[in-house]
């Protein structure tokens, strides 16, 4: 294939992805107008809450649990840029840089049922000799200005693992599995915690039952201080991210209330 051929196709391509993009971005500015949510389809205009988030230094990240960006990412930053949400959501085990180089698109936030939420996409790309390798995903954040204890709960199985492996989960240190009371629970979803006492607190009686309830939704939910965030691995449709909203709203509101204080 000669090098028309290639601009050809690249061009293709770009004007697929850009009518794509271009049509994702008007679902979501229409979904957002509809429920009176704010709306940023590039990263550069969004300055909302998650960007008044403190960044850490270096030493501050490693004493708080040593998930600092590798090597690699702390590169390819310097080359690239930063996914800015990501970095401010450092401390977020399920938000480790994928790829050398992210940014993220169509950011919407406000009151979701009594509660601050932001949602965004993430693109990320690393380049190869030959090949490269990219995609795109979406989060769903619900802010708690509490002090939040760090703790993953993922749906059990194999679809499930895979998804840890890709976002390089199957390894966190600090992180210890725990158990709870109901055999029901333990099948159904894996929990994983940095500090137990305050996961016990917060995965109550209660609590365990709304999961159990929402068990088909398969949601991968993280707890850090912040608040609780909801990752996939592809992205989702507004009816979908409407769904993780009000899946989070309810989360927040299965927690005992002392718990929410501000910390």
């Amino acid at each position: 294939m000669g090098l028309i051929d290639d601009v050809i196709i690249e061009g293709i391509q770009f004007l697929f992805f850009k009518m794509k993009n271009n049509s994702r971005a008007k679902a979501f500015d229409a979904f957002a107008k509809a429920n009176n949510l704010n709306f940023n389809a590039k990263a550069n205009d969004y300055v909302g809450e998650i960007m008044q988030m403190e960044t850490p230094s270096g030493a501050q990240a490693k004493a708080m649990g040593g998930r600092r960006m590798s090597v690699k990412a702390r590169c390819a930053s310097r080359w690239f840029g930063d996914s800015p949400l990501q970095t401010k959501l450092w401390a977020f085990v399920s938000n480790r840089m994928r790829g050398d180089w992210q940014t993220n698109c169509n950011i919407m936030e406000g009151q979701w049922k009594g509660h601050l939420m932001t949602t965004f996409d993430t693109l990320w790309f690393e380049p190869g000799n030959s090949t490269h390798s990219e995609g795109e995903y979406t989060s769903v954040f619900a802010h708690c200005k509490a002090s939040v204890p760090q703790v993953l709960i993922t749906p059990t199985g194999l679809l499930s693992a895979l998804k840890r492996a890709d976002e390089g989960q199957l390894l966190n240190f600090g992180y210890h599995k725990m158990q709870f009371e109901s055999t029901d629970f333990n099948k159904t979803w894996r929990v994983s915690a940095v500090e137990e006492r305050q996961t016990y607190d917060f995965i109550s009686q209660s609590m365990m039952e709304y999961l159990l309830d929402h068990r088909k939704e398969k949601w991968h939910i993280e707890m850090s201080p912040g608040g609780i965030l909801i990752s996939t691995v592809y992205t989702l449709k507004p009816a979908q991210v409407e769904q993780a909203m009000d899946f989070l709203a309810g989360f927040l509101e299965h927690v005992d209330s002392d718990l929410l204080q501000p910390a």
